[in-house]
């Protein structure tokens, strides 16, 4: 498969993100540490290039790419620093104000937008929670629109990111898309140690690579004993 380097494609990262995202530069020139706004699907985001021009592997990509709206101002620089200080004291906010109301809730990340108008505030919960009174005082403590997201165990560990049992960066946070069903038999058909500590990932669950090369072991094995009979 060739590789193309496209001056019309740079790599953005966002606060402390371990992967780029790949954005379209609309013919201007940006060099890597120049800040710029990126349109997504959550609005407007401030980020910094870290690779210029970024390798463009497969068409897909392209299609999939962000748009860069502009170069960074002064203004929005500060609009982001704004935004990161409200994330980190609204974070705290709702673990002290959820406790208060003694909500069995946990949060996990509190997302801004660049004008600090909205936010998004991803939590994890066992049982069905009534949080209203936390969205009031949390809209009003903070004057903006406040948004719950309720997230599973994967889907947390998505949204944080970390290192996996292997060393490496969590596939869910860089490159994995959906999240396959994954069974205890995937491990055995495999011949791995059953001890949850060994085939658990980050977030709880059985490991997600359980499922990688999963399929290529019923046919190996039938191999094998057509093989051994071959040579009885």
């Amino acid at each position: 498969m060739s590789t193309a380097v496209e001056d019309s494609f740079v790599g953005v990262r966002f606060g402390e993100e371990t992967n780029l995202t790949l954005c379209g530069v609309r013919g201007e020139i940006l060099a890597k540490g120049d800040p710029v706004i990126v349109d997504l699907d959550s609005g407007p985001q401030y980020g910094r290039v870290e690779q210029s021009p970024m390798p463009v592997f497969k068409p897909c990509q392209k299609s999939g790419a962000r748009s860069i709206s502009r170069r960074a101002s002064n203004d929005d620089a500060s609009a982001h620093d704004r935004k990161l200080a409200n994330e980190a004291n609204a974070k705290l906010f709702l673990r002290e104000r959820a406790r208060n109301l003694e909500l069995d809730l946990k949060i996990s990340k509190v997302e801004f937008a660049l004008d600090s108008g909205s936010a998004k505030v991803y939590f994890t919960a066992d049982e069905r929670v009534d949080f209203r009174r936390l969205v009031r005082d949390t809209s009003k403590r903070f004057s903006a629109k406040i948004q719950m997201v309720q997230l599973g165990p994967r889907d947390e560990a998505k949204l944080l990111g970390g290192v996996g049992v292997c060393g490496q960066t969590l596939c869910c946070s860089t490159w994995l898309g959906d999240f396959r069903p994954i069974s205890i038999q995937m491990a055995k058909r495999q011949g791995l140690s059953l001890n949850p500590s060994k085939i658990s990932g980050q977030c709880g669950r059985l490991l997600c690579c359980l499922s990688y090369e999963d399929d290529q072991y019923p046919p190996l094995r039938k191999k094998k004993k057509a093989e051994k009979r071959t040579h009885v």
